[in-house]
């Protein structure tokens, strides 16, 4: 299974030093991989407060081979297809394109864009407990 971790969650969950995220990252390994477009790391860097989340933040792919940010952006023609699909060009577009250029399987997002508007089978979009409830049952009380 691949995943693709959208800007909003990192941001949130290294500000507020969210558990949530803190449980996921352990559970990465060759059967849930983790995938983010290079856009998503620089988002998260320019909107976090502290080096010391920043290095958590790239820790996060130092310290598993099964997670990585990739540098090449998804083709044009799919980002534009996610425009039509009624998400904002200047982000969410292109990362809906990446997860589906990707093969991701899920991304995972608290963006009200991706949770309630977007309509598409290429990939499931879940906010980060709902994901962590559904691979791990009872891991989140």
């Amino acid at each position: 299974m691949r995943i693709c971790i959208d800007s909003c969650v990192f941001i949130r969950g290294l500000i507020e030093n969210d558990q949530l995220l803190a449980q996921l990252i352990p559970m990465l390994n060759p059967k849930l991989q983790l995938t983010i477009p290079l856009i998503v790391a620089l988002e998260v860097t320019q909107n976090l407060f502290e080096i010391r989340q920043v290095q958590q933040f790239y820790s996060f792919f130092r310290i598993s081979e099964d997670a990585s940010i990739v540098y090449e952006p998804p083709p044009v023609e799919l980002v534009q297809r996610y425009i039509k699909l009624g998400l904002r060009e200047k982000g969410d577009a292109y990362i809906g394109a990446f997860a589906e250029w990707v093969g991701v399987d899920h991304l995972i997002s608290d963006n009200r864009h991706f949770l309630r508007e977007l309509k598409t089978d290429a990939f499931e979009v879940l906010d980060l407990q709902t994901f962590i409830h559904k691979i791990e049952p009872g891991l989140v009380g």
